[in-house]
């Protein structure tokens, strides 16, 4: 079985994402996982609305198929990515103190 290309990118964006956050210091913050929450719910909300409607449709080979609601899976994984790159990314531009630093 092959992993459809929207599911690997995500988790491969993931990955790096999560590595970034903690090589910047940002993994053991609470502000980093409150963000990340805050992020969640917003996604959850609008892509209802755009996957619901729909606004925004996906091709079947591209994903996995799992579905929370109308929403593939996938754009949470991309969702929580793109925040964590986010984080990572602001506190690597202020210079704060990587971990083992």
């Amino acid at each position: 079985m092959t992993i459809p290309a929207y599911t690997a990118a995500s988790l491969a964006w993931l990955t790096a994402a999560l590595v970034a956050t903690w090589w910047a210091g940002a993994a053991g913050r609470r502000q980093t996982w409150l963000a990340l929450a805050a992020f969640l719910v917003f996604t959850v909300v609008f892509d209802a609305l755009l996957t619901g409607l729909p606004i925004v449709t996906y091709g079947e080979r591209a994903i996995t198929g799992i579905r929370l609601g109308t929403t593939p899976v996938e754009d949470y994984l991309y969702g929580a990515a793109l925040c964590l790159t986010a984080v990572a990314a602001y506190d690597a531009a202020r210079g704060r103190r990587r971990v083992g630093r």
